[in-house]
């Protein structure tokens, strides 16, 4: 309960930090899609909605116009409108799989049906990590499954740095061959935003 009242501040303060700047960036040149495109999660956590506010915030593209918020997609899902890629934000709640009544395994299940799915549609899938504390040193644990059901058939991968302290999505760049993008902060998906999507 702690936790996810921290998150809910977190969100709230995100959403009155006005944005200002270019984003700090590093890594591997992000990838350049266009309008428009579907934002969601994988692990039933905050990161998803974190995301949209984040691009909402950025001020340079429409929700429901340019990109669409879907909170738990399926395989129709990847087609149901002409999306130029699927952005999933990775983090996994407690909380938020019990909100939903579904298991872990459940919902890896479902976010493989989704890769799967958008595989087959040729539509690109970039994987996110906005937090910072999304990692663990248990292989098991619900997060390090959702990086591993979504990183290695992604397009791109954008990490926030400190995600990546023990160099696993160096690891899946180099595995997988995927373009790494590494942000200084949340906020600097935000501005990425503006940069990475063209609108028609």
């Amino acid at each position: 309960m702690k936790k996810f009242a921290l998150t809910l501040v977190a969100l709230i303060i995100l959403s009155s930090i006005p944005f200002l700047g270019v984003a700090e960036i590093s890594g591997d040149e992000p990838l350049v899609f266009e309008t428009p495109f579907m934002i969601t999660n994988a692990g039933q956590g905050p990161g998803g909605k974190m995301g949209r506010l984040l691009i909402k915030q950025a001020k340079a593209l429409e929700l429901d116009k340019d990109f669409f918020y879907v909170d738990v997609p399926y395989e129709d899902d990847v087609t149901e409108k002409p999306y130029s890629c699927i952005v999933i934000v990775i983090g996994s709640t407690d909380k938020g799989l019990g909100a939903t009544g579904i298991t872990i395994d459940e919902e890896i299940d479902r976010v493989n049906r989704v890769m799967a799915a958008a595989k087959e549609a040729e539509v690109p899938v970039v994987a996110v990590l906005l937090e910072k504390d999304k990692r663990s040193d248990i292989p098991t644990n619900a997060n390090e499954r959702c990086i591993d059901a979504v990183c290695p058939g992604s397009a791109m991968m954008i990490v926030i740095k400190d995600g990546n302290q023990d160099g696993r999505f160096d690891k899946l760049k180099e595995e997988y061959d995927i373009p790494l993008v590494l942000i200084d902060s949340a906020m600097d998906f935000g501005e990425l935003s503006k940069t990475m999507f063209n609108k028609k």
